[in-house]
């Protein structure tokens, strides 16, 4: 599984080669400018990125990033107050820096865990009333047209999809969508459900799939539902 790193510091592109070329099944190479990771993503798209958020040029970059990849895309940064804006662009993971290495390390695990959940379920789909779910090709179907998925809105839609018409809180989806990943948190599951709702919902404001109940938890539904019951 090929990773690029976009990092210009030399330092710090070893650092995290040398971490990520520990985990079994993965190889990194180092992009040291957003135009060489561009060539990249045109040329041999990788499995997976993990960018320089000063580099990648922030939400500008991430935005670019998913005009041309659905690859897993994690991203350093200095300012974490920027994290949700990252998050809502598209960024799956958004580490401090600088990173303790067990945190680089187990967010890469849980990528390498979720490509294998992939393969093992390849070509399944999920149907709830309109919406068809594929998770291994990370889109899904609605109304005739495919929307393709990043990593974590696919891990989402496939865990509402594969409850639906239950309620599910943010801690589960966390734990059982997202496998624990100790980088996650709420304002992530909020983020990425806003993400979802812009491609799959008529009026994103008024949504009548993706929908949030009273205690804040989230619910997939096959049919439309009753005014104020659920947002």
């Amino acid at each position: 599984m090929l990773v690029v790193i976009l990092e210009s510091d030399r330092d710090y592109a070893e650092l995290a080669g040398h971490l990520l070329d520990q985990l079994q099944g993965l190889e990194s190479v180092v992009a040291t400018t957003p135009e060489q990771l561009w060539q990249r993503i045109r040329s041999d798209p990788p499995a997976a990125i993990f960018a320089d958020r000063t580099l990648l040029r922030g939400v500008t970059g991430v935005e670019s990033v998913r005009s041309m990849s659905t690859a897993p895309l994690v991203i350093a940064s200095p300012e974490l107050q920027e994290a949700a804006a990252l998050m809502e662009a598209g960024a799956d993971y958004v580490l401090p820096k600088p990173y303790p290495p067990a945190i680089l390390k187990a967010t890469f695990k849980a990528i390498l865990r979720r490509r294998q959940a992939e393969r093992r379920g390849a070509g399944r789909v999920i149907e709830v009333g309109p919406l068809l779910v594929e998770p291994s090709r990370r889109s899904a179907r609605l109304d005739g047209r495919r929307h393709l998925l990043s990593p974590r809105e696919a891990d989402l839609l496939e865990y509402l999809a594969a409850n639906s018409g239950l309620v599910l809180s943010r801690r589960q989806i966390i734990d059982e969508a997202w496998g624990g990943d100790p980088t996650a948190t709420a304002a992530a599951v909020t983020m990425c459900v806003h993400r979802l709702r812009r491609k799959l919902e008529a009026d994103p404001r008024r949504p009548q799939l993706l929908c949030t109940s009273r205690n804040g938890g989230y619910t997939l539904r096959a049919t439309s539902i009753p005014p104020g019951q659920l947002s």
